[in-house]
């Protein structure tokens, strides 16, 4: 009779044992926290693109924070410096965007609203208000392609951009490389280029030609 209790106690303490270790593997580890805060920080030297003059034209340095929402909006605002030969200009922007996932790829149709000033406060010739400053807007659609867990193929972004008081249409397309350290960490590089209208009657021209690296941090 003991033999027999002994026995189902021991049985007993071994399929307990199996369901918890069962129920424990089934138990799958928290998910680490999602990191939708950005901030960047970019460095670019930009270059006259003109039949008429090479070389330098001026740099830029650029601040931005971004937020992406779990609907896959994102939200952002920047800041902007230009050093150029004879002054300095200052930009602020606000943006909004929607990200379309596909697989590796993603789409990102976007805009913004700007302001620009400065030393030469007036970033944009033509207007009716010479040497004020001046308000902008821009639209862009921008294309990711992701190679794997560290590499991004940056395959295109091109932009619309004109002002509210005279002209300024300057579209530019872009493309570039991000390589992703870890979840919080990465660095990218691009190459672009920009055409100027500044309705002067001489149309669409050749404006300059950049490339661009930078840091993000997210959190």
């Amino acid at each position: 009779m003991n033999k027999e209790i002994l026995l189902g106690v021991a049985s007993g303490a071994f399929l307990i044992a199996a369901q918890t270790g069962a129920f424990a593997a089934d138990v799958s580890a928290p998910k680490p926290a999602a990191r939708n805060n950005t901030l960047s920080l970019e460095f670019s030297p930009e270059y006259d693109a003109s039949s008429a003059n090479t070389g330098w034209k001026d740099d830029y340095i650029k601040a931005a924070i971004s937020h992406t929402f779990d609907n896959n909006f994102v939200v952002g605002a920047a800041y902007q410096h230009t050093w150029r030969s004879t002054s300095t200009a200052e930009q602020i922007e606000a943006s909004i965007g929607y990200k379309i996932k596909n697989g590796p790829f993603t789409l990102t149709p976007s805009a913004l609203l700007g302001y620009g000033f400065g030393d030469q406060p007036r970033i944009i010739p033509g207007g009716a208000n010479a040497g004020l400053a001046e308000g902008y807007y821009s639209v862009s659609l921008a294309g990711d392609w992701k190679l794997d867990d560290h590499w991004t193929w940056n395959t295109f972004n091109v932009r619309y951009r004109n002002s509210f008081d005279g002209r300024w249409i300057t579209p530019k397309v872009s493309t570039g490389v991000t390589y992703k350290f870890d979840s919080t960490s990465a660095i990218y590089a691009n190459v672009g280029y920009a055409w100027k209208d500044t309705g002067n009657g001489a149309g669409l021209l050749a404006d300059k030609w950049n490339v661009a690296v930078g840091y993000k941090l997210s959190f």
